[in-house]
């Protein structure tokens, strides 16, 4: 975006202070994403339980100039060199800007609305016209009244095709959204009770969202939706429109279509069409995905993509993960989770997917709705219906209005007032061998259920205490100088802590950036709601699409690495995707030999698709004084590199070189920002920091036993004594991260205030100990490793080191955080 503060000021209707002639790169509504500081315009956006002005000053320090704001910070003028736009609503501001984005935009628009299959519609339809032009589509879900601002905003010239959806919780909200969309083409899913408090019926609610296409040359819908149907004919504006339906049913429609079900779970389609018919295959056979994908299929027709475009493009949909998750549960039952909202329209998709997976006999888990607007026996009347119809054998209803129309139900069925009540109430064996679904609205917490009916029942846990984590990273704060930033470490289950627990304080406690090793541990990252950038150091080829779809950041080591990713983002139709490249100064793993580096910078100035945010390596002995002079020359090759791809590419990016050790032994290599890893989790000496060990690997005591003399203990008959004992089994061996070399009494436990050796062969899930002449008792507790004996014991007895002590510690074992 070519603009300066003065033309972001006239065109929000703003007041300036300050300087006239910033000039803005980027536009940002969220601070913890951000990663490049030229250029960036921060929109202070206040709601009921948010208020980005709070963060102005902090904004500042890190290089910020440019805010839109609703009122002046106190003494703005020590913002030295800033520029404030006072606008009367900051929302209204973006979406004004985005609205002027919109007008210059000069290819085709569509848009997507409705109920429920908005943003799945939307991806679909980017995937299969995205196979023959560039395309750009708004990001996940972003489809409120500040997403979808955020996603216009993205409009370039460089595209040919924008896709975008859009989504009201309230009338008069898609008044706004038209303004900034400005649809050329209008696509409708269907109507249903979602959000529907705000409306009086679902006819009011259809003419609201219709109002996004009166600016619109077409729109395509199913006429089975009759609601859509007639409001639409109803209206004068949008019955002159090009009105391209799809049906079941009519055979008077634009687009008559036929389905069959097909081997597989698939469903074909023929869609006849201008007098021609084409056959489809879609690759689901729930109702759900069928008229999402014929929706889709509708809109490439209308556009006149060819046939086998279509084709090709339905024929590889894949699931568009947002909404429902499917788990292993207790007792060998699966557990649908499905937490996003609850409306008798999504119930309807929800069931026929709980139907759809197999044979087991099917249980729901149903909470209150909490946006329907409707009548309550009208609803719930048609809930217990929609139970029956389906064959569901369980239903348990959880909420005051499911337990005042109990009478509406099958006899059989439960009633609880509260998640708390179902929870303290219910037995697990009352679940065994079924496919279980939770469908409840947000606010009745139903992770709590998911919880109890995905109990791991485990005895040996690793205790993670999160205040030692805290104080830890502080530590490392303390040595670095003030605005450096921190990339936390967090690769391999972040060194077998947790992720999306320890991720989750790292991101309460501000650190920059995130890394782990592979795609799908930053996946897991992004499930769990972690919304810092995340950078991922050994990124797959093959993973590129998933990549993108969780906004994670990859290391590129390679011109082929780079090539691979530019290509796939170059398909999507992205502009300055943020990426990390990863120099080789000595260590020799992956990463651009300096030598390299004319042909990388050549090809990034190339192309647009990739923005380099961060250049960095990995010092190999930054812990041994006896190889400082190897890292010195690390750092002095790093640092001619860089500056040799700052001049080339012309744009600033952070600097990062220093490990936990480099943090404490080499302070004048700082840079941009610093890369602690496991000292985070207090595992290592480093030289001034005063680190507290943040785990703790325990077990308990599953049985006692009197052993005569003589007699063998374990495999192989390995431990032999001439005397009587006393021993412990317990329930921890080598699949649970106990190295085998720990057996025959080279490691310890320690029970009852006593070191205990172990004995025997370490089995696969168990293990022995001698207990002789202790006071000990089934279900007591066992230390592995932690307060009295270290882990850097256990890792000297094994012959390894701590790193390779905490990641064999797999995810079968629980980890229990805590907070002292």
């Amino acid at each position: 975006m070519k603009l300066i503060s003065s033309d972001i000021a006239r065109i929000v209707k703003g007041k300036l202070t300050g300087p006239p002639d910033l000039l803005v790169t980027e536009i940002v509504t969220d601070t913890r994403q951000l990663s490049i500081t030229d250029g960036l315009l921060f929109f202070a956006l206040k709601g009921k339980n948010h208020d980005g002005h709070i963060f102005i000053d902090n904004l500042f320090q890190k290089g910020i100039r440019i805010f839109v704001v609703e009122t002046l910070p106190e003494e703005h003028e020590k913002y030295n060199g800033a520029a404030f736009i006072v606008t009367i609503n900051t929302v209204e501001a973006l979406q004004l800007l985005a609205s002027y984005k919109r007008k210059s935009f000069n290819s085709t628009v569509i848009a997507v609305t409705g109920s429920a299959g908005k943003t799945v519609v939307k991806e679909w339809l980017a995937d299969i016209l995205g196979l023959t032009t560039s395309v750009i589509r708004s990001p996940k879900s972003y489809n409120s009244q500040i997403g979808v601002p955020l996603s216009v905003l993205k409009l370039d010239d460089k595209y040919k095709l924008g896709i975008f959806e859009a989504g009201i919780s309230l009338p008069g909200e898609m008044a706004k959204l038209q303004q900034v969309i400005d649809p050329d083409i209008g696509v409708i899913t269907n109507i249903g009770d979602a959000h529907s408090e705000n409306f009086h019926d679902n006819k009011m609610k259809a003419e609201e969202k219709l109002k996004l296409f009166l600016n619109s040359s077409s729109i395509i819908y199913c006429s089975d939706h009759e609601i859509i149907h007639k409001s639409i004919l109803s209206n004068e504006i949008l019955r002159s429109k090009k009105l391209v339906d799809w049906s079941f049913e009519h055979s008077g429609a634009k687009i008559f279509v036929k389905k069959s079900s097909l081997p597989r779970g698939h469903t074909g389609i023929r869609m006849s069409f201008n007098g021609i018919t084409n056959d489809f295959e879609i690759p689901f056979s729930d109702r759900a995905s069928v008229e999402n994908a014929i929706t889709v299929a509708a809109v490439c027709l209308a556009l006149e993509t060819p046939a086998e475009i279509i084709s090709r493009g339905i024929a590889g949909l894949v699931s568009v993960a947002m909404r429902m998750e499917l788990k292993s549960g207790i007792n060998n039952c699966q557990l649908i989770e499905d937490y996003y909202n609850s409306d008798p329209g999504s119930l309807g998709m929800a069931l026929e997917y709980l139907k759809s997976q197999d044979g087991r006999e099917a249980a729901l888990i149903l909470s209150d709705f909490v946006q329907s607007g409707r009548d309550e026996k009208d609803l719930y009347g048609e809930v217990a219906n929609l139970i029956r119809i389906t064959g569901i054998k369980k239903f348990i209803g959880i909420g005051n209005a499911l337990v005042r129309n109990r009478e509406l139900f099958d006899e059989g069925a439960r009633f609880f007032y509260t998640t708390d009540e179902f929870v303290n109430k219910i037995n697990n064996a009352d679940f065994r061998n079924e496919i279980i679904l939770l469908k409840g609205a947000r606010i009745y917490e139903f992770e709590k259920i998911g919880k109890l009916l995905e109990l791991q029942i485990h005895q040996t846990v690793l205790e993670v205490n999160m205040d030692a984590i805290s104080h830890n990273l502080n530590e490392f704060r303390r040595h670095l100088n003030p605005g450096t930033r921190i990339m936390a470490m967090v690769k391999a289950f972040a060194y077998g802590a947790g992720p999306a627990e320890i991720s989750t304080l790292l991101e309460y406690h501000r650190v920059s950036y995130l890394a782990v090793a592979y795609v799908d541990e930053g996946i897991e990252l992004r499930n769990s709601g972690v919304t810092l950038p995340v950078m991922v150091m050994n990124p797959d080829p093959s993973a590129s699409e998933l990549m993108i779809k969780h906004s994670l950041e990859p290391e590129i080591y390679s011109l082929l690495s780079l090539e691979q990713f530019i290509a796939v983002a170059s398909r999507h139709g992205l502009i300055n995707y943020p990426v990390h490249i990863k120099i080789d100064t000595g260590m020799h793993r992956l990463g651009f030999m300096p030598e390299d580096v004319d042909t990388l910078v050549k090809r990034i100035k190339e192309q647009e698709c990739v923005r380099v945010v961060s250049v960095f390596s990995h010092l190999a002995a930054s812990e041994d004084p006896a190889l400082d002079n190897f890292t010195h020359h690390q750092v002095e090759v790093f640092s001619k590199t860089v500056e040799k791809i700052h001049e080339e590419i012309g744009y600033s990016f952070l600097r990062h070189i220093l490990n936990s050790s480099g943090i404490a032994r080499f302070p004048q290599y700082q840079f941009e920002m610093v890369r602690p890893g496991i000292g985070i989790y207090g595992v290592g000496h480093f030289e001034g920091l005063d680190l507290k060990p943040a785990g703790r690997f325990k077990t308990r005591i599953s049985q006692i036993k009197r052993i005569k003399a003589g007699e063998p203990v374990g495999y192989g008959c390995a431990d032999v004594s001439e005397n009587e004992r006393i021993i412990a089994i317990l329930p921890v061996g080598y699949a649970d991260g106990l190295n085998r070399k720990l057996g025959n009494r080279n490691g310890n436990l320690f029970i009852k205030g006593s070191r205990v050796s172990i004995i025997g062969n370490v089995c696969m899930d168990m293990c022995m100990a001698d207990i002789t002449g202790l006071n000990a008792e089934t279900g007591d507790e066992a230390e592995i490793f932690g307060e009295k004996i270290s882990i850097d014991e256990l890792a000297e007895k094994c012959q390894t080191i701590p790193y390779e002590i905490l990641t064999s510690i797999p995810g079968r074992v629980k980890r229990v955080f805590f907070r002292e």
